[in-house]
């Protein structure tokens, strides 16, 4: 999405502006864009090069901050920018935009966010808004003294509290373990503090049960976000409900709902300041009652133990045996993708290891691998080249020899670059695409396996893969095969040459019928390549996708080619190619192509994707 962005007018030029805005073309100014308008005090710090305002939605680009006035010299700087309603960005104020020395920072205070805990966060409301005047360098205005009570209580029934006490930490107190001691007054088990705290703010907290984060509970529901409990406090006290310590409830009751363990990087966190819109919470939205997602993304990891930041050394990995959830996708590999990170044998050797461990979790989850998004840039040194050519292929073999669930991000989020703004992590309605990708792939019907007649299928197809015992079938990968022995059988199966998801079917109890000694086994997932009738009914099949030097036709003879970019200019023709045809590309740069087959005036397109070495 494209977005305009306008400073608050000067009374003395407002008719000007006005009249420039009155000329501007219907549908120029999106009808889901909101003016927002952000106030900064700046008498306890001199404006030396002017006030200007760093964010997400400018890139974080000098030249694009946006410039703050203040008409009436009462320190009160601030500027009206149109943003789309429902999106979730970081920003900072900053005196001058010619260097990175004059910024405010955040750390330390109760509104703090970003991967540093250095800017400010906005959820844009879906009404035009005027926020309330803030402090340079501070969460409240400057001299503000106003202040409401929190109070928080917990009980600690059932559980052996430690002789250092119940505390609590937390955004309100900088995380201090020591400073913030509940107190159970009546011996109920029920210990109780109440906390002064700016009013109209987020904050988030953990009950400790001692005074050391090693003694912090980890709590699972609605009632946290990213491991830590959060709560808003408005314009007035405000006692919030009784809970279980450990808990998101007063009972203590566990999750009810199908949990879902949302593993990844930033992309799952919600970068680029989107932790409320990431595409795990969407997730929890869309699939509705009966389901919970936990977002256990943590930016900047990796897969690779031997990676900068091993996703498996954060305490998202310890979380996840806690959650013991019914379902876990892993959406990590985007930062192996960097040149100093990839290790291809370290990748899929712990991406194997993680796999096994996870299903040695007592709820046996079903996990599904999903491959990284597009990168459309080389922002943060992500190499979109080692995503499709290296890891994805990695992910496929994974698939097929251990019988895993994986799901095609990759194609999913390719042609929207306007929802990824910084060319790596998605906006609200980037995150929602994948959301509603995992959704399908969650939901879709998986792959049935059925006792049937003496198989006639002779045919090796490589987008099958049937498994004894959990073991890879040597030869096994036909629509329907013919077995011997009785045990569980499984069939993995690959949608299209031209889509990387894997389906794997419930396993398959065999018990030979009495007085055989052979049965086949089929699945009712039928996967083939359908063109029009005019073609001969062929299965055309066009590969490989990615491509590079090469790509192959089968089943399209005497059938008319031409290859086109994505502005419709022919790159290629070729009349009457055999029944197997190669084509070679070199000349065709990296990019999106159409291969269109034309016969008797029927036509056949598919999409693929050109990379270069």
């Amino acid at each position: 999405m494209k977005h305009t962005f306008f400073t608050k007018p000067s009374n003395r030029n407002f008719l000007i502006t006005l009249l420039f805005m009155l000329a501007i073309p219907t549908g120029f100014l999106s009808a889901s864009n909101v003016m927002v308008t952000f106030r900064v005090n700046m008498s306890e710090a001199y404006p030396t090069n002017g006030v200007f305002i760093g964010s997400d939605w400018a890139g974080w680009s000098l030249d694009k901050f946006q410039l703050l006035t203040d008409t009436n010299n009462d320190s009160i700087f601030e500027t009206t920018i149109y943003l789309p309603a429902g999106e979730c960005y970081n920003y900072r104020y900053t005196r001058g935009n010619t260097n990175w020395n004059n910024f405010e920072t955040m750390v330390g205070t109760v509104c703090g966010s970003g991967s540093s805990n250095a800017d400010r966060n906005i959820v844009v409301p879906q009404v035009n808004t005027v926020l309330g005047v803030v402090c340079f360098n501070s969460c409240a205005d400057c001299g503000s003294t106003e202040r409401v009570n929190l109070t928080l209580s917990v009980d600690m029934s059932g559980v052996t509290t430690s002789t250092n006490g119940v505390h609590v930490a937390g955004t309100f107190n900088n995380w201090n373990t020591t400073s913030l001691e509940l107190k159970d007054d009546n011996s109920d088990n029920i210990y109780e503090i109440s906390i002064p705290v700016i009013p109209n703010l987020d904050y988030e907290y953990k009950f400790l049960n001692g005074n050391s984060m090693t003694n912090a509970e980890v709590v699972f529901g609605t009632c946290e976000f990213r491991s830590k409990r959060r709560v808003s406090v408005a314009n007035e006290s405000l006692n919030w409900p009784v809970v279980k310590f450990g808990s998101c409830n007063a009972s203590g009751d566990p999750i009810a709902e199908t949990t879902i363990a949302c593993i990844g990087n930033s992309i799952t966190e919600g970068g680029a300041g989107n932790y409320f819109n990431s595409w795990a919470i969407q997730l929890r939205e869309m699939l509705g009652n009966g389901y919970y997602t936990e977002n256990l993304g943590v930016s900047g990891t990796t897969m690779s133990k031997v990676g900068d930041s091993p996703w498996w050394n954060q305490p998202q990995y310890n979380y996840t045996f806690g959650l013991n959830p019914n379902i876990i996708l892993i959406k990590l590999g985007t930062n192996d993708s960097k040149s100093s990170n990839w290790k291809p044998e370290h990748f899929k050797a712990d991406y194997l290891d993680m796999i096994g461990k996870f299903r040695a979790m007592p709820s046996h989850p079903t996990i599904y691998m999903v491959t990284p998004a597009k990168a459309y840039s080389s922002a943060y040194s992500i190499n979109d080249n080692t995503i499709v050519m290296k890891i994805i292929p990695i992910l496929h073999q994974i698939a097929f020899e251990e019988g895993v669930h994986l799901i095609d991000m990759y194609n999913a989020t390719s042609y929207m670059p306007a929802n990824f703004p910084d060319g790596i992590h998605p906006n609200s309605a980037g995150a929602k695409a994948i959301a509603q990708k995992a959704k399908e792939n969650i939901l879709k019907a998986k792959p049935v396996i059925t006792q049937v007649a003496a198989s006639t299928d002779t045919t090796v197809n490589t987008l099958y893969q049937w498994y004894y015992n959990d073991s890879p079938l040597s030869g096994g990968n036909l629509h329907t095969i013919t077995v011997s022995k009785e045990g569980k059988y499984q069939v993995a199966v690959k949608m299209s040459r031209a889509s990387n998801d894997i389906y794997v079917s419930e396993p398959f109890n065999l018990v030979l019928p009495q007085g055989s000694s052979t049965v086949s086994l089929t699945t009712d997932y039928d996967v083939v390549y359908k063109i029009n009738n005019t073609l001969g009914q062929q299965h055309v099949l066009i590969y490989p996708n990615p491509a590079s030097g090469s790509i192959n036709i089968e089943n399209a003879a005497d059938a008319d080619v031409s290859i086109l970019n994505e502005t419709g200019q022919i790159m290629y023709v070729e009349k009457k190619i055999g029944k197997f045809q190669t084509i070679n590309i070199p000349e065709l740069k990296s990019g999106v192509y159409f291969v269109k087959l034309s016969k008797n005036n029927s036509i056949l397109t598919e999409r693929i994707v050109v990379l270069q070495n």
